[in-house]
């Protein structure tokens, strides 16, 4: 990827190739799509956009998501070039061969020293090396130079966000790093329902998440492992009653870190509560 020089060379081995992410956005979208990727890795997909953007006229938008550290430093930093152009100083790589390496090749090993050789005859004046690697069990052959290109830039705008802290769901009952509620409550409703977390709906004195398809979410919870580990913050079976009376055409989901009241009981008191234990137990809304 001749966008970082050799010096900020980061550890990705495999991005997706432009080339063909913009013959999929060309074949698949329109002028005005919104194109999204969910494991941006290298902003492979942001940089295909662009590009054909620039070659149809279209104002497509995209939505990249990243997690891993490099989401700053790689992924954003590659569509800032893209976007505004950049110098490439470092080794321009061209594979020149490859090929699997076997018994059959040891058994004539003077063939494929004289393919190399006329490699290196035929384009060693080219590059300032040629090397010469196996690797798993194949043999490439690589002209390497330094070369010095400046890019110039697609063109295009975005804005690079951060959504916070990760909740890290096997922290919330070992007493690390406890999120804020509404911060799991968020993750948690999205979770639960497929949906976006509706603030709109949320009422945390109430315990209340949200509601989806006659379906209604809530969280027994309080960043406070005191509080976590007391019976306060357990189902039971009056808070289930007085959850179920709130609206006793739709169904509960319950988020809990303990329980109290089995889910027989709650069946045979015809209860349409249901609990979902903390923070394992992660319960998807049934679709019809």
């Amino acid at each position: 990827m001749e966008i970082f020089s050799d010096k900020e060379a980061l550890d990705f081995h495999a991005p997706k190739p432009p080339k063909l992410i913009q013959r999929v956005i060309e074949i698949a979208t329109t002028s005005d799509s919104l194109v999204l990727d969910s494991f941006a890795g290298t902003g492979s997909t942001a940089h295909a956009v662009l590009a054909q953007n620039q070659i149809d006229g279209g104002r497509r938008n995209f939505i990249i998501a990243e997690m891993e550290h490099y989401a700053d430093e790689l992924t954003a930093e590659r569509v800032r070039r893209v976007i505004g152009g950049y110098t490439f100083n470092g080794t321009q790589k061209t594979e020149l061969l490859r090929e699997k390496v076997g018994w059959r090749t040891l058994e004539k090993p003077n063939r494929l020293r004289e393919k190399v050789e006329a490699i290196e005859s035929l384009h060693g004046h080219e590059y300032d090396r040629i090397k010469k690697d196996v690797k798993d069990d194949e043999l490439i052959v690589t002209g390497e130079k330094s070369v010095k290109v400046k890019t110039e830039g697609l063109g295009g705008s975005f804005t690079y966000c951060t959504l916070g802290d990760p909740v890290e769901m096997d922290a919330v009952l070992s007493g690390k790093n406890l999120p804020a509620y509404e911060a799991l409550a968020s993750v948690l409703f999205n979770t639960a329902t497929g949906q976006a977390f509706d603030p709109a709906q949320f009422d945390e004195a109430k315990s209340y998440l949200g509601e989806v398809a006659g379906r209604h979410v809530w969280l027994l919870y309080r960043p406070d492992m005191e509080w976590l580990k007391s019976p306060d913050a357990a189902l039971t079976l009056a808070r289930a009653k007085a959850i179920a009376d709130s609206d006793k055409q739709a169904s509960h989901l319950v988020f809990a870190p303990a329980r109290y009241v089995s889910q027989k009981m709650l069946s045979d008191e015809k209860l349409r509560v249901e609990f979902a234990p903390l923070p394992f137990a992660l319960y998807r809304v049934e679709r019809t």
